[in-house]
């Protein structure tokens, strides 16, 4: 059996989109195969933490897991506060290829003797919605990805009539019109944020008269392991020693177009951020492009030896009085 989506990500069912997103990162940044090459329990359990973001970032996955499990939702079961949410049961969006087979089946069904006269009668195109996660990299210089997603097109038994001779057509079951699984291809700008969206034109619902609507793609990205956007700064954290942070130094810091090379100052302390101005996001529509911003963190050695202890007293010697001495006492 499944994993409990919440317990895979380590939060309540409560959490926040926030908390969420957060969880996520910490887990990716942990289990990502680049840092654990060869481990195939890491790889299983990074699949695990993917597969569980998926649904819990998306409000309406969400809330069907939340209300039906992994067992997904029931047709005699529609959504609270009644009808049928197209959404909710993966009609026109979801991303993933979710959803029925045959929307007229479901549809006469429910309301055996209407015959063809919803489709016949001029049903009318619609838009559609899916959401598509993409790799950070992608989100960053764009791509060609590929969407499966479901939407309703004119039947192929009846060609969109709703009757098969004097009778209701028994593939759409009168209703002129099928849900169809369609793979497309979707060519993702360059520097598209986390929740953007993508219209591809014609991808949405028909209508009677053999027009139909638009796709709307929602975006959601991957964090990635090491590198945080915000806006179209990267940032990014980079370890120097106590020698570099002291001294100075040259160092390679790793930027989403490659490594370039940095000075640090002498002097510089923990935490203390610097910026490489263009090595950003490239907004293909301004021509303009953010910056690398990346936090220095000195890592102290934990080898621990007597001439280590020495150097270390011989540091301490240099500090120009306590270094807490403008930390308050308590609370005033």
């Amino acid at each position: 059996m499944k994993k409990d989506y919440y317990d895979v990500l380590g939060v309540s069912r409560g959490a926040s989109e926030a908390d969420v997103k957060k969880a996520y990162r910490k887990l990716a940044r942990k289990l990502h195969p680049d840092v654990n090459p060869g481990d195939t329990g890491a790889q299983k359990k990074f699949q695990e933490v993917q597969e569980a973001y998926e649904v819990l970032q998306d409000p309406e996955k969400r809330k069907a897991y939340d209300r039906f499990g992994h067992a997904g939702p029931r047709v005699e079961e529609p959504p609270e506060g009644g009808g049928f949410d197209f959404g909710s049961y993966g009609f026109g969006g979801g991303g993933g290829g979710a959803g029925f087979e045959d929307l007229g089946g479901i549809f006469g069904n429910l309301f055996g003797g209407m015959g063809g006269a919803g489709f016949r009668g001029g049903a009318m195109a619609a838009d559609a919605r899916a959401t598509m996660e993409i790799p950070f990299r992608t989100s960053v210089f764009g791509g060609t990805l590929q969407l499966q997603t479901t939407r309703r097109v004119a039947c192929p038994t009846c060609q969109g009539t709703g009757r098969k001779g004097r009778a209701p057509c028994p593939t759409c079951r009168g209703q002129g019109r099928v849900a169809n699984m369609e793979k497309l291809k979707v060519n993702v700008p360059a520097a598209i944020r986390d929740g953007g969206t993508i219209r591809i034109p014609g991808k949405g619902d028909m209508g009677s008269d053999g027009s139909a609507g638009d796709l709307y793609v929602t975006i959601r990205v991957s964090p990635h392991p090491y590198f945080e956007r915000r806006d179209d700064d990267i940032l990014g954290v980079v370890p120097i020693t106590i020698r570099e942070a002291y001294s100075g130094a040259e160092i390679s810091v790793p930027t989403v177009h490659g490594r370039v090379r940095a000075k640090v100052p002498p002097g510089t302390q923990g935490g203390q951020r610097f910026r490489l101005r263009g090595k950003g996001v490239r907004d293909p529509r301004t021509d303009a492009s953010g910056d690398h911003v990346y936090t220095v963190k000195i890592v102290v050695p934990k080898n621990l030896t007597p001439a280590g202890r020495e150097a270390a007293a011989l540091f301490d010697s240099l500090y120009e009085g306590d270094v807490r001495a403008a930390l308050p006492e308590g609370l005033d």
